[in-house]
């Protein structure tokens, strides 16, 4: 009868522990599953509103600055909202302008001058243009100009033949770019784009 008791005692003993176990275990699993709801509502909830404040400053700073750099004043007094271009905007607009059917001429009309009609036609549209200055050594430099394009960033061009171009400082202007030599050492040193 002892061992029967003894066996008896035993069971409810395995039984009790079994059911702490399993208890134990759901518990738990409640327990983790509802932390872990709770937790990604609240980071979730949080991140969502940080994130939404950090991306309104950022874009209305950049709005900003954009706006400051779109108002200019024209040479009647009127004033000029100037925009940044799409690429495919930019391409329209130097296949309207005529600037680089003129003639070179040394002295007469050069470079700089071919870069300074392409900004003035394109601001006189309400296009935001750039002229880049580019340093050769031996004191020579070159002037392009630059568009801001809102899908594909800064785009540079020659603007005596609306061709896209590259700037890469310590390499030849014409080589980088599939010109004929230079008569002179083309080095770029460096650029200044000025809007």
């Amino acid at each position: 009868m002892d061992n029967r008791r003894i066996a008896v005692a035993l069971g409810l003993f395995l039984v009790f522990v079994v059911l702490c176990g399993v208890s134990g275990f759901l518990g738990y699993a409640y327990g983790y599953k509802v932390g872990q709801v709770a937790s990604y509502s609240k980071g979730y909830d949080q991140g969502k509103e940080k994130g939404y404040q950090v991306g309104y400053d950022a874009g209305y700073k950049a709005r900003q600055i954009e706006h400051k750099l779109e108002q200019q004043s024209s040479s009647d007094g009127k004033t000029v909202t100037l925009r940044n271009p799409s690429y495919q905007e930019m391409k329209q607009f130097l296949a309207e302008d005529a600037t680089e059917s003129k003639t070179y001429s040394e002295n007469q009309y050069v470079c700089v001058d071919f870069a300074v009609g392409v900004n003035n036609n394109a601001e006189e549209m309400g296009i935001r243009c750039a002229i880049v200055d580019i340093f050769h050594p031996e004191g020579y430099g070159h002037t392009i100009v630059a568009f801001e394009t809102t899908d594909k960033g800064l785009i540079f061009i020659e603007p005596q033949f609306d061709r896209e171009v590259k700037l890469v400082v310590g390499k030849s202007y014409s080589q980088i770019n599939g010109f004929a030599p230079a008569p002179r050492d083309d080095t770029i040193i460096r650029y200044l784009v000025a809007w």
